[in-house]
């Protein structure tokens, strides 16, 4: 196993290092040892006691804030620290929810978490955009364990009985809408693309539309994405309550 790549970051990466292909047998295991992972920790967070799902929801929290600052430190290990680090993706902004939420409980921000963090992360580990670095990476490593928190919390909060509400999550698009227009300003003014805003990405559902919309066009896509999230995570709760 090649290790001199362990600590090289996108703008470090020689040209020949090796990335890995989407579903490969590396990302399979990552994806499998996600699902096994989720699995196993809902089943024992179900038989917790409230103080204790408490500490474990604020334990989980501040795992993930130290993966993140896990990325920073590499970034700035490597010499080579840039705004496209900030986190400023739909995911890292979903960390600082996390926190909150496990500081102090809020059922706002646990539909955020539900409608928004939950298909994301689920997005990002099918179909992940650091592909183009080794597998056995640090950075690649950092984001297979950062994306498998992410879809873990939200399971935790609907294993201890969270309800899913459509109206409660309609509240939080305005606030949404406000993030995301601050989030384009910032990729026009320092040439980033978070929240994919400015490029549609290689690989991912996004590319997809590209392909057929052009380079602005696959924008139309995330609204179509979203709908189609939204309607399985809300339109099955409820088919569930009416059988």
């Amino acid at each position: 196993m090649e290790t001199s790549y362990f600590w090289e970051t996108e703008y470090t990466l020689p040209p020949d290092a090796p990335g890995f292909s989407h579903f490969c047998p590396g990302h399979i295991v990552w994806l499998g040892s996600a699902v096994l992972l989720c699995a196993v920790i809902c089943a024992v967070y179900r038989r917790l006691r409230e103080n204790e799902r408490l500490t474990f929801r604020r334990v989980l929290a501040v795992l993930l804030i130290c993966d993140e600052l896990f990325k920073y430190g590499i970034a700035i290990y490597s010499g080579d620290f840039r705004p496209s680090f900030l986190p400023l993706h739909l995911c890292s902004i979903n960390i600082f929810l996390i926190a909150a939420d496990a500081i102090k409980p809020n059922e706002l921000l646990q539909e955020v978490l539900y409608a928004v963090c939950l298909p994301g992360a689920f997005f990002a580990l099918a179909f992940p955009g650091w592909n183009y670095l080794p597998i056995w990476n640090a950075l690649c490593i950092h984001s297979f364990t950062a994306h498998i928190m992410l879809l873990l919390y939200p399971f935790l909060r609907i294993s201890g009985g969270f309800q899913p509400s459509f109206k409660r999550f309609i509240r939080t698009l305005p606030a949404a809408l406000v993030v995301t227009v601050l989030v384009a300003c910032f990729n026009m003014a320092f040439g980033t693309n978070f929240m994919f805003l400015a490029r549609a990405g290689e690989g991912n559902p996004l590319s997809w539309f590209e392909r057929f919309l052009g380079s602005q066009g696959y924008l139309l896509g995330i609204p179509l994405i979203a709908a189609v999230c939204w309607a399985v995570l809300y339109g099955v709760p409820k088919l569930r309550e009416k059988t």
